[in-house]
């Protein structure tokens, strides 16, 4: 996590170039109905909202090719470009790869809510949701974050091009399942933390609680993009860390 975020701040001037406008489109996306309607969320109705779900899928897409140069940037050494020879080819790629992790996820999410499905039925039953319940709960989102970090390490290598890049990731971090649980739980502990913090801020102001949400969870997405190329590039490219 360390060498995750000192890549970000060595690699500021490209991470600034690169994130720039798919940034402010995402802040146009989350923060736009707030500052345009006075409404802290997105309301689904009228033409207006269909602009703003436009922009929103815009801003995805944005992102992913962001990631893809990125990727290849730090692990390549390419300029630090939107655009480029071979860019929709890769963002497919990619994008293919992100549709495979997604799919490989629903039996552990269907087994993860029919598992707490049960314990609530069998917690209220007993009169109450005791504290045992939220341990589970936390145990069980720290085990999905891990399984889905491993998956994620495969998206830096499909950037780059590697004809396996789920075979070559899931060989490299064979037996790292530690590692993968403690930078889960770390994660884990971040989102749990970020809506309190944002609630405190709300307390004071909307506006200025749906900015910071917005801030932080576009800058959670640079620090993972980080992360996952971290993955790829010590255990499947033998790179050092710092």
């Amino acid at each position: 996590m360390r060498h995750a975020l000192w890549q970000l701040w060595g690699n500021r001037v490209a991470t600034l170039r690169l994130s720039l406008v798919p940034g402010l489109v995402w802040l146009a996306f989350g923060a736009g109905p707030m500052l345009v309607f006075g409404e802290p969320q997105l309301r689904v109705a009228g033409d207006d909202a269909a602009v703003l779900v436009a922009v929103g899928l815009l801003a995805m897409v944005l992102y992913v090719v962001m990631a893809v140069a990125w990727h290849r940037h730090v692990l390549l050494d390419e300029p630090a470009r939107l655009r480029a020879a071979g860019r929709g080819r890769q963002v497919l790629g990619y994008l293919g790869r992100v549709l495979l992790i997604m799919l490989a996820l629903v039996p552990a999410l269907i087994g993860a809510i029919l598992l707490m499905h049960l314990l609530v039925t069998i917690a209220i039953q007993s009169g109450g949701l005791p504290i045992w319940l939220q341990a589970i709960a936390s145990v069980v989102g720290v085990v999905l974050t891990a399984l889905m970090l491993r998956l994620l390490t495969a998206l830096p290598g499909a950037s780059v091009r590697h004809p396996r890049p789920f075979g070559a990731a899931w060989a490299a971090t064979k037996g790292r399942v530690p590692t993968f649980l403690l930078l889960a739980v770390v994660v884990v502990v971040g989102q749990t933390l970020l809506p309190h913090a944002i609630s405190i801020v709300a307390t004071m102001s909307i506006t200025l609680a749906v900015l910071l949400q917005v801030l932080l969870s576009w800058l959670g997405a640079l620090i993972m993009l980080s992360l996952i190329t971290t993955l790829w590039g010590h255990f499947v490219e033998g790179r050092a860390l710092r």
